[in-house]
């Protein structure tokens, strides 16, 4: 065998082992957003990423903190990366999603009220960069 075949083996090998190492034991990513009414009630919008780079995600909306801290507990969660955008103004919650993304929020609020909207990708690309930009009171998902 040339030098050269060894040498590609050997780093095609810890090339291997690195990739294999880096994935195992890697834990989710559990982000929580918590809104608060003018009465005091509290509503969470909470994300969970894996994989190597986190770009996988499951995003809720709920009234419990801890919901969706692990995948085991994704029921009613909504899959797939930044899935809408909101704003909470004036104790109502907008989410904004693409025409193709389906919300259903499970939880029922005594004094906020939820309000989601389907855009075509024009108007979600135009509020998703008022959002990264902090403008109008768009936000991106925790």
């Amino acid at each position: 065998m040339t030098q050269v075949n060894r040498n590609l083996l050997f780093y095609l090998a810890l090339s291997t082992n690195v990739l294999i190492i880096g994935c195992v034991g890697e834990e989710d990513t559990f982000r929580s957003k918590e809104l608060i009414s003018s009465k005091g009630e509290k509503l969470y919008i909470n994300t969970l990423n894996w994989g190597v780079t986190d770009d996988y995600q499951f995003t809720m909306v709920t009234k419990d903190m801890n919901k969706l801290k692990s995948r085991s507990d994704t029921s009613d969660a909504i899959k797939g990366i930044e899935p809408f955008i909101y704003k909470f103004s004036g104790d109502t919650l907008f989410l904004y999603a693409k025409k193709e993304i389906k919300i259903a929020v499970q939880d029922s609020f005594k004094t906020i009220k939820i309000i989601c909207e389907q855009v075509d990708n024009s108007d979600y690309n135009n509020l998703t960069y008022k959002a990264g930009k902090g403008v109008e009171g768009y936000q991106l998902i925790p």
